[in-house]
């Protein structure tokens, strides 16, 4: 038997470890494929435009720590899946064929579902994006007013309010004072997190004298101005706004294999609903009936479970491991330090949810300690 997992990102890379170590002694072969030879601790990509990290600080080659779990790495660019065939197509036109598959291939920036956005904006999505954006904050004219925001469409609003928060600090230590404005399509500031982690956000945007608008949805861009759907227009120097996302654009390719703007629906097991034998895990799911939050830790957690699931099909056994969304993640505040928020179903027979939040200094450090063990642990 041949698993396949497509993505070196953190659903990709800690499956095909999971599935290395697990098998090692079978005769199963485990692949890893992806476009790039590195990992990218992608949460960090927020510091980088502040100088506090660099590309090298946050990143490792793939190759080497698959190895070591069993896994054949395979640095290509996938053309399309044709799953009636379980067969992979490089954009080389070489093919794989595979007997379970793993998609794992996240989620990219959609800048065309918005008017004008694209070009218009900065981004932290990609270390290239990073790097760039790290020169145009260097730039950063304090007459011209920043706007940070999330459109309606992407579910990962967390990296958001980071930004905005250690773009603050930044400035604050830079002793510039532009006006800043910050807007969500969401209800209310992140309310996926619970009503504490609101109030927290609402208190340090008040202090920090951040204006903010909830409940908005960003109808186009230009040059100067955003306008909002409601009829209000905000002029901008400079913006970074997280687009809608969309699939990768192999699964547009891949003519068999339904799925909404690239994203393809799962069941609980993290089973496309379509194909038995493809998982897909991280961003590139749709889980329906599920407020799903979109973080590293989500993709690594299906990661394990889709690989568990597997395993289990594997020894003819029936899949028990189902993923239910739950949120536990460190947020940078900037001059505030940080939050650690806590939310999860009370039990699966009960609506009730169960969720803590709190801000300080030690939830900053339990970031910085996180991401030197996380990257210390695969390497």
């Amino acid at each position: 038997m041949r698993i396949v997992i497509l993505g070196g990102g953190f659903g990709g890379l800690n499956t095909a470890l999971r599935l290395g170590e697990k098998m090692r002694e079978s005769n199963h072969e485990v692949v890893l494929i992806a476009d790039k030879s590195n990992f990218i601790f992608r949460p960090s990509l927020l510091w980088v435009p502040f100088g506090q990290r660099k590309i090298e600080d946050i990143s490792f080659l793939l190759a080497p720590t698959l190895d070591k779990a069993g896994v054949k790495f395979i640095q290509k660019q996938v053309s399309k899946i044709m799953p009636r065939e379980n067969r992979i197509v490089f954009h080389d036109q070489s093919a794989l064929d595979y007997d379970y598959a793993v998609i794992a291939t996240g989620a990219f920036p959609d800048y065309a579902k918005i008017e004008g956005l694209r070009g218009n904006t900065s981004s932290i999505y990609f270390a290239e994006d990073a790097l760039k954006t790290k020169l145009e904050i260097e730039s950063l004219d304090s007459q011209k007013p920043i706007i940070i925001g999330v459109a309606q469409g992407n579910p990962s609003s967390w990296m958001s309010y980071e930004f905005l928060f250690e773009l603050d600090a930044y400035l604050k230590q830079k002793r510039r004072n532009p006006s800043i404005t910050y807007f969500t399509y969401e209800k209310d500031l992140l309310n996926h997190g619970g009503k504490n982690v609101t109030e927290i956000l609402k208190t340090h945007m008040q202090e920090k004298g951040i204006a903010y608008h909830c409940d908005v949805n960003l109808q186009k861009v230009d040059e100067e101005n955003l306008f909002f759907s409601n009829g209000v227009a905000i002029p901008y120097g400079f913006s970074l706004i997280l687009p809608p996302y969309k699939g990768a654009e192999f699964i547009f390719s891949s003519k068999e294999l339904n799925h909404q703007n690239g994203l393809i629906t799962v069941n609980t097991f993290l089973q496309s609903v379509q194909w038995e034998n493809i998982y897909v895990v991280g961003d590139a799911n749709l889980l329906p009936n599920q407020q799903v939050i979109k973080t590293g830790r989500a993709a690594e957690l299906q990661g394990h479970i889709a690989a568990e699931n597997i395993l289990l099909r594997l020894k003819g056994k029936s899949q028990t491991k189902e993923y239910e969304d739950s949120l536990l993640g460190l947020m940078e505040l900037g001059t505030n330090g940080g939050m650690f928020v806590f939310r999860y179903p009370n039990s699966k027979s009960s609506s009730s949810i169960m969720e803590w939040a709190m801000d300080g200094t030690v939830p900053h450090l339990m970031k910085i300690a996180f991401e030197k063990y996380y990257l210390w642990k695969l390497r």
